[in-house]
């Protein structure tokens, strides 16, 4: 008879452990875990992934010179915060007037920089890293989906004005 007591109370036990967890995982389940960006795990990350060819052009301190004007850029166009200070209400509105800087533009910024160094970097190569660091960031979810269509791309609906009519 004691076995019995003892088995109705362990599963009475498990089931509400259970269900504790399923409440837990279901309260958890549309929350959005932050992306935090730490720039020595990022140039660690860029800098195992560059090709022979450009990792033979930069140092690792070249690596995190560049990641860190491709921050500042991100910093001058007005998408970086403060450390912990997150973007706010405002900042998801849907109506809220939306800041978006371009990859051409990040890079051409990242490049000139380099380029002006007291000792110049490798052009190519400073591109490999612009672009590891935006796969990245879209990896860790700090960036990535789309904001709508390019304005300048042409639109795939509309022929091109250059062709003619058949």
């Amino acid at each position: 008879m004691i076995w019995l007591f003892l088995l109705v109370g362990v599963l009475i036990v498990v089931v509400v452990g259970f269900v504790a967890v399923g409440a837990a995982v279901g309260r958890l389940e549309g929350v959005v875990v932050p992306a935090v960006f730490e720039v020595d795990d990022a140039v660690d990350w860029v800098a195992e992934r560059l090709p022979p060819e450009a990792a033979g052009q930069l140092s690792r301190d070249d690596v995190l010179a560049v990641v860190g004007w491709y921050l500042e850029y991100f910093d001058s166009v007005g998408l970086a915060t403060r450390h912990g200070q997150e973007l706010g209400e405002a900042a998801l509105d849907e109506g809220a007037g939306r800041v978006v800087a371009r990859q051409d533009d990040a890079v051409d910024a990242v490049v000139a920089r380099g380029l002006g160094a007291r000792v110049p970097l490798d052009a190519v190569s400073m591109v490999v890293v612009v672009d590891l660091l935006g796969v990245y960031l879209a990896e860790m979810g700090a960036i990535g989906g789309s904001t709508g269509p390019d304005p300048a791309a042409p639109d795939p609906g509309r022929p091109d004005p250059g062709m003619a009519a058949d």
